[in-house]
């Protein structure tokens, strides 16, 4: 634990002293969260589309809607 909080520290301190590294790291933060949703999305859309059945297999069961 004594790792941790000196990481923990340091990245304070740092935050203190740079300022616009947390504005890189929220901004980061929001490109992946973007990209992590497309991704899902684009996955999620693609598996609809390939059913022209109406269904969805689960298993070796069909939920249909």
């Amino acid at each position: 634990m004594k790792i941790f909080s000196i990481f923990l520290i340091l990245f304070w301190v740092t935050i203190i002293v740079f300022p616009k590294f947390l504005a890189y790291l929220i901004g980061w933060f929001f490109i992946f969260l973007w990209i992590s949703i497309l991704t899902a999305w684009t996955v999620f859309s693609f598996a609809k589309k390939k059913s022209e059945d109406n269904y969805i297999k689960f298993g070796k069961y069909k939920i249909y809607r």
